[in-house]
């Protein structure tokens, strides 16, 4: 007996099944029920020579065991003592695809992936032998829902029955690294949300294209639906996820490896084109940046970093300001304000799962934008603030990308901002306050290039530092030179960004234009090294120089 045979016959079993149930309603459960039986029946392989018969039987002895049920005999479904968390467990044992699955099996696999609201009545009714007026008991119910969802619930089976829909996630889960532009929410939200959990990264990916239904995620990632609720429930409540109808879909975007090279070659050679009128003017700005008092008051090893956070940040900025032109802006203070505290955009970069990123043709020039924060009140001080850029060796050097792994969670900058403003005091007494963790890293910093020990053991600090009078000079010649280079490339760069990413329709108005270009980094990165690669900047400086500042606002 073939599917499309067994699905010839519902007519004439509703007919049958009508002369003999009280309600059309239990006639139709009946019927299903006899036709999931026959699903099963052909997936498991049996021989049936007499189809219409044979489905005549189980009607038969189905609405027997119907009748029995009305007068409260318990109905025992496959002989299964059903333990919803045991047998759910248990799913990660059965059979893989291509072997032979007992009816029993099958069932409870994919019993196991449906959603709370059918899972539930399903297990009550079959597999633990309750009736409808005893489930809508049980699950405060009205009865009349209790019979929608076993027929909706037989109905999923059925399809279910007659497909696999196992994703390559299953198998082979992909990373997701994500990002945000914004403020961060109170425990380091969004990156919180998913940080080291690749079933939430995969989920996110797998619902990016369009609404999917919680059982074709599970089907997809090949867990049970009962295990990855609550993921997607912290996913929706942390909104990176939203719910439409009985479907979810990923709220950002995720940029792909198409999007990251779609760009690179133009803004490599766009860098070269136009070297010679950039950097003439970034050479103006570094020489005004050399006559500052708060320049020459600084040590060799600071020194050298703050050209290379003054060069870096006065191009990117310019590099931002011609993207903003072509494509828009939407200030922070206009960011949506998140459940969780903060106001921020979430962005994603998908890698498959075997990626090497130390071999890909942008690694080199990839640049983790601006990241800062500050503490306030710390002794002697009104605010400590620690801004730095993130890039390759080759270009300037790493920054945040190594030293929070140094500290604890999201109170990484904190942690580092502390370390590094005890050092600068030469407070033992600020050293000893600090986390152990912190402490037992301090190796991380002097890797960095933060810090140094003198001859003595002592912890010196290499970065520079500005009080509030210096921050606004500094930051004054990085805007006014800012602007001066744009003037160089504005036009030929924005007719290069025009290319924009295209993200899904659902998704279309929750993303700032913006944000479908968020790969401009590399004509900055691209110019700083061509600068090196000449001779142009940092002549005399073969090793890393990492681009970071810290403010103290003294009290």
């Amino acid at each position: 007996m073939r599917t499309e045979e067994l699905l010839e016959h519902a007519d004439y079993l509703l007919g049958a099944a009508a002369g003999k149930c009280d309600s059309w309603d239990d006639a139709q459960d009946l019927v299903q029920a006899v036709l999931l039986e026959g699903l099963l029946a052909v997936r498991s392989g049996k021989k049936i020579d007499n189809a219409r018969n044979w489905l005549v039987t189980v009607l038969n002895r189905r609405f027997y065991d119907m009748l029995r049920e009305k007068y409260r005999k318990p109905l025992v479904f496959c002989g299964l003592d059903y333990d919803p968390v045991r047998d759910a467990a248990a799913m990660q044992d059965l059979p893989e695809d291509g072997e032979e699955l007992t009816e029993e099996e099958n069932l409870r696999r994919l019993v196991a992936r449906m959603t709370k609201q059918y899972r539930e009545v399903l297990i009550r009714h079959y597999f633990r032998g309750q009736g409808v007026r005893e489930i809508a008991e049980k699950l405060s119910l009205p009865e009349n829902t209790v019979k929608s969802r076993l027929r909706l619930g037989r109905d999923i089976l059925r399809k279910d029955l007659t497909m696999e829909k196992y994703e390559k996630q299953s198998f082979e889960p992909e990373q997701l690294w994500l990002m945000c532009t914004g403020i961060p929410g109170l425990n380091d939200e969004p990156h919180t949300l998913v940080k080291d959990d690749r079933i939430a990264m995969n989920l996110l990916i797998l619902a990016y294209e369009k609404p999917v239904t919680l059982p074709e995620l599970a089907d997809a990632i090949g867990i049970a639906t009962a295990y990855i609720e609550p993921v997607v429930e912290r996913l929706v409540d942390g909104e990176l996820m939203k719910r439409a109808g009985d479907k979810v879909y990923t709220d950002f975007i995720i940029y792909t490896e198409k999007d990251r090279l779609s760009s690179l070659e133009n803004q490599k050679a766009l860098a070269e084109k136009l070297f010679g009128a950039v950097w003439q003017i970034a050479e103006e700005g570094l020489e005004a940046l050399r006559a500052a008092e708060y320049y020459r008051k600084q040590n060799a090893s600071a020194r050298l970093k703050l050209e290379g956070y003054f060069a870096l940040k006065t191009i990117y900025q310019s590099v931002l300001m011609a993207r903003d032109e072509t494509v828009g802006r939407v200030p922070v203070s206009e960011y949506p304000d998140r459940k969780a505290g903060g106001k921020w955009y979430a962005m994603g970069d998908r890698y498959p799962a075997d990626y090497d990123d130390a071999k890909s043709p942008y690694y080199m020039y990839r640049l983790s934008g601006e990241a800062g924060g500050s503490i306030a009140c710390l002794p002697d001080a009104e605010a400590v603030a620690l801004y730095d850029y993130d890039t390759d060796d080759r270009v300037l050097g790493r920054t945040h990308s190594a030293y929070h792994l140094a500290a604890d969670s999201c109170e990484s900058r904190e942690n580092a901002i502390k370390l590094l403003y005890a050092v600068y005091r030469d407070d033992e007494h600020l050293l000893s306050g600090l986390s152990r963790r912190t402490l037992e890293n301090v190796d991380v910093f002097l890797n960095l290039d933060f810090l140094e020990r003198d001859s003595g053991g002592k912890l010196k600090l290499k970065i520079p530092v500005l009080n509030e009078e210096d921050r606004k000079a500094f930051f004054g010649l990085v805007n006014q030179y800012a602007d001066k280079l744009l003037e160089t490339f504005r036009g030929e760069y924005a007719g290069m960004i025009r290319n924009l990413v295209e993200v899904p329709k659902q998704i279309q108005s929750d993303v700032p234009e913006f944000l479908r270009y968020m790969h401009p980094c590399f004509f900055s990165t691209a110019l700083i090294s061509e600068a090196r690669k000449r001779g142009r900047f940092l002549q005399d400086c073969e090793g890393t120089v990492p681009a970071v500042l810290m403010i103290v606002a003294e009290e």
